[in-house]
């Protein structure tokens, strides 16, 4: 994406990302804000592609991709003389932070606050639309960093534990969306459902290139295996209604047929 530091918050977010990396203290430190940078826009690059096919106002939309940019604010004080802190919580630093430098931002700050762990019925709910959407946008960022690594991962696996077998996981958050009837399930992504964005763009026929990762996946059925799984156990979750999901099978199965890896 193109960052464009007129834009008040992409310049404070760059800011404390900068200042964070030009004065690390360890190389771990680094690293992780480096990563988190650059986590942050794919995140943002993700959220831009959920709402693009919606009828979300512009309003609406701005609060989306501010939340998203500032999901993860937080992560840029993680770190204490160089060594990581695991008891903080960016969630509610970054809340704060927002709170700080901009008061008036108060669905984005509830958004942050809440975008690693579900609100209680006490908290307030006025975040939730764009909440989701965060939650949802931060999920695929994940599975994009995951799956774009696969192709190391199998080299791995293949070279050095090859009586291992693995088998294709789904997070459980994405379960949880499938519950929810987030917009991950519901929003097209580059005119792709979700569920076939997964086989597709971000999974195994994409990232399978190497010789010895292809051999693999044939032999384990891991594409087979991973269709399989979101036939089984997300579908019934999308919908109760079993025309539909029959109607859903059919397409992914049209699509996607097992002969691609056999």
């Amino acid at each position: 994406m193109k960052i464009d530091l007129n834009d008040k918050v992409v310049r404070f977010l760059v800011q404390e990302y900068v200042n964070k990396i030009c004065n690390y203290q360890s190389e771990e430190e680094l690293n992780f804000d480096v990563h988190k940078l650059i986590h942050t826009f794919t995140v943002v690059e993700m959220a831009q592609q959920l709402i693009d096919s919606t009828t979300l106002s512009k309003t609406m939309k701005k609060h989306i991709l501010d939340a998203a940019l500032l999901h993860d604010i937080g992560r840029c004080h993680e770190f204490k003389k160089g060594i990581h802190q695991k008891d903080i919580d960016h969630g509610k630093i970054g809340a704060d932070l927002i709170k700080k430098y901009f008061p008036k931002m108060e669905i984005e700050a509830q958004s942050t606050l809440f975008h690693n762990k579900l609100p209680s019925k006490k908290d307030p709910k006025s975040c939730q639309p764009i909440l989701d959407y965060v939650r949802d946008a931060d999920m695929l960022a994940n599975i994009k960093y995951q799956i774009d690594n696969t192709e190391i991962f199998l080299i791995h696996i293949w070279d050095n534990q090859k009586k291992r077998s693995i088998t294709p996981v789904l997070d459980k958050e994405i379960f949880q969306a499938a519950q929810e009837q987030r917009p991950v399930l519901t929003s097209k992504i580059k005119v792709k459902n979700i569920l076939t964005m997964w086989l597709w763009e971000l999974c195994w026929i994409r990232n399978l290139r190497t010789p010895a990762g292809i051999k693999y996946a044939k032999k384990e059925k891991l594409f087979i295996r991973f269709k399989q799984t979101i036939f089984e156990k997300i579908i019934p979750l999308t919908t109760k209604d079993r025309k539909k999901q029959k109607e859903l099978i059919q397409k992914i199965q049209e699509t996607f047929p097992d002969t691609l890896f056999k």
